[in-house]
């Protein structure tokens, strides 16, 4: 009898350690707008993952930007069923444009406090267009409230964020000159925790056409 409970025990245990070492899956697309209703479970701002299908109800808007095939889709009603390589439509209206890849900053915890305490990206600078446009990704995302771009102690523009993490150029604000320097600093939650800091050059005059949204992933 004592064989028979172990073994059962084994055999109950072995798919449970199983499934936690399953490595989580990547993040495929990036939610853009979601307009004229709700879908549930999803917001503008947030990643999907790859095997995901989102289910659009009629006469909602659904923009999304692929990051793999670099590829901005709407679909207004319908069925959307993310791969790794690409998005699979079903049903409503859709249509699809090629933009410019993503580019992705990493920040990973350095271990050496409970609090915010970031890996700084020093060189080389993230190179960024005269209007930037910047997402908040990751499982840490929500230890921000904002982000202010900045240029020694002067503030360019600031942001708190509200509903989203998520930053487009200000429309009356002029853009940044070409081949210049400057930082981008996330604010903490916790009033003890320092900014995140990220070093950033504005690309040159020829390349001004590049509107590549930039994805701060915080791990």
């Amino acid at each position: 009898m004592r064989r028979v409970l172990i073994l059962s025990w084994l055999l109950l245990a072995v798919p449970a350690v199983s499934a936690a070492q399953m490595p989580p899956k990547p993040a495929v697309a990036l939610v853009l707008e979601v307009s004229g209703g709700r879908i549930p479970g999803v917001e503008p701002y947030r990643e999907i993952t790859a095997d995901t299908t989102v289910t659009v109800p009629a006469g909602v808007r659904f923009v999304v930007q692929h990051y793999e095939s670099c590829r901005r889709l709407v679909l207004v009603g319908g069925v959307a069923k993310f791969r790794v390589d690409g998005v699979d439509l079903s049903g409503g209206r859709s249509s699809d444009t090629r933009v410019a890849c993503p580019r992705k900053v990493t920040l990973k915890d350095d271990g050496a406090s409970a609090a915010v305490v970031m890996r700084s990206i020093g060189k080389p600078p993230v190179a960024v267009s005269s209007r930037p446009e910047f997402v908040i990704v990751g499982p840490r995302a929500t230890e921000f409230t904002g982000l202010r771009i900045r240029r020694g102690s002067e503030i360019i523009v600031e942001q708190t964020f509200v509903a989203s993490r998520g930053f487009r150029w200000p429309h009356d604000a002029a853009p940044l000159p070409a081949a210049a320097y400057y930082e981008l600093e996330l604010v903490p939650a916790r009033a003890d925790a320092k900014p995140v800091v990220i070093r950033l050059r504005t690309l040159e005059a020829s390349a001004a056409a590049d509107e590549a949204v930039t994805l701060v992933s915080v791990e």
